[in-house]
């Protein structure tokens, strides 16, 4: 009977979070098995399930066999080099092979569901439908059909979280491994050591956000000569992201538009965090809830930054997504700050939907010819990739006005004034 009580209290206590697992957990079944359905919004396996995860274990095998991992190669669909760290080759001790690769990337597949549902914990029916929607949306299902080695990245990188609010050492310990871990197999975790911006109590927080530093530099400076191989040309189209690619369509080289597209969002970015306009990400909402939206937010902001990528980068926008749509429903906050974080969950669902949205409607109409289809793909992105800037913008001030509260808090609780020394009167009196 106790063991029964416990199971109920179980699931009245965590009711919401299992409603949302079910209800996402079914949807990635439907877009699994029935692939047309992902045809039709654009999203291919190229006739290979779990593409990406196919691409690791056939380096494996192709390392085992004594070929050149990094060169094409034949055991794979697409002919695909190893071009992630050398870190990933590690993954041979298991003893996997290209034979397992449905159980790799399903284990994938749920660790990164399993993961997401428990870190959002949705509080009410409107969470839950908002979360179905950003775990059910396209940019999503192309990392779930490719089974892309992001998804591991994310489930690391919730273990930097475990740092927040807490008194035991060993969980600040197990997350800057993670930490270290998630950047040696894909350099751009690195800039997440400033999450560590967020740890309480104050005085832990220059230690701790020091070893953190200290492990990213180590494993970069491990991978320091495979970073350039990672960094591969994605050209424009559907399913991608980042700031040169608007750059792109105005006629500049992704080289050139690099440093004045950073400049861009972080001056528009410190602009938004000084008149106000941000959130509160270093205060408002529980503290594990706001170090995972900072290390999302770094995330996307980085991959966005530093060059074009695949859309699958969107899973992790997964933490900043709940976190904002709170404080869209948070009545203590100021109107205008209410009406940004409603701003931005727009934004979010435009940048996860669109690239969907439009496939499926060329899909469905008649044929188009190649030349209108590329016209009415540059209309797309004219129309889109100017509100992906607009979110990076308000991510930017959401960890700009954070990073300087900290700062600022810091050198408050380390500058205590002294207190006043009283000297004795002549005669003894006071």
């Amino acid at each position: 009977m106790k063991l029964i009580s416990s199971l109920r209290a179980f699931g009245g206590h965590h009711r919401y979070t299992l409603l949302l697992a079910v209800v996402t957990a079914a949807a990635w079944w439907v877009a699994g098995g029935w692939p047309w359905l992902l045809g039709k919004i654009g999203i291919s396996d190229y006739g290979t399930p779990y593409l990406d995860s196919y691409a690791i274990l056939a380096a494996l095998d192709a390392y085992r066999a004594g070929s050149d991992v990094h060169a094409a190669n034949a055991l794979d669909p697409l002919f695909r080099g190893h071009i992630y760290s050398d870190w990933w080759l590690g993954l041979r001790w298991l003893g996997l092979t290209r034979a397992d690769n449905f159980i790799v990337g399903t284990t994938w597949i749920a660790a990164f569901g399993l993961t997401a549902c428990l870190t959002i914990r949705p509080k009410r029916l409107f969470e839950i439908v908002w979360m179905f929607l950003v775990l059910s949306s396209p940019a999503v299902l192309l990392a779930l059909k490719r089974a892309n080695n992001d998804l591991l990245i994310f489930v690391l990188l919730a273990g930097c979280a475990l740092a927040a609010s807490s008194p035991v050492w060993w969980r600040w310990v197990l997350a800057i491994v993670c930490l270290g871990l998630a950047t040696g197999l894909k350099y751009f975790p690195a800039p997440v050591a400033f999450a560590f911006l967020w740890v309480r109590p104050i005085s832990r927080m220059p230690a701790i956000l020091l070893a953190a530093l200290l492990t990213v530099a180590a494993a970069m400076a491990g991978i320091w000569t495979q970073i350039d191989r990672a960094r591969f040309v994605v050209g424009s189209g559907v399913y991608t992201m980042g700031a040169p690619l608007l750059l792109r369509d105005l006629g500049w080289q992704d080289s050139v538009s690099a440093v004045p597209g950073v400049a861009l969002i972080l001056a528009v970015g410190l602009t938004l965090a000084l008149m106000r306009t941000t959130t509160g990400l270093l205060k408002e909402g529980e503290a594990p809830e706001r170090i995972r939206a900072a290390i999302g937010c770094i995330v996307l902001l980085t991959c966005f930054s530093v060059g074009v990528n695949y859309a699958y980068r969107w899973i992790f926008i997964v933490w900043p997504a709940i976190w904002v749509s709170r404080r869209s429903a948070d009545r203590s906050l100021p109107l205008l700050q209410q009406w940004v974080a409603r701003c931005a969950c727009g934004l979010i669902a435009i940048c996860l939907w669109s690239d969907g949205i439009f496939c499926f409607c060329v899909n469905v109409a008649p044929t188009v010819a190649d030349r209108k289809l590329w016209h009415m793909q540059y209309v797309l992105r004219l129309w889109i990739q100017p509100l992906n800037w607009l979110l990076m913008f308000l991510i930017a001030g959401w960890l700009i006005e954070a990073g300087l509260s900290t700062v600022r808090e810091w050198w408050s609780a380390r500058v205590v004034p002294r207190p006043a020394q009283v000297h004795p009167l002549p005669g003894g009196g006071m």
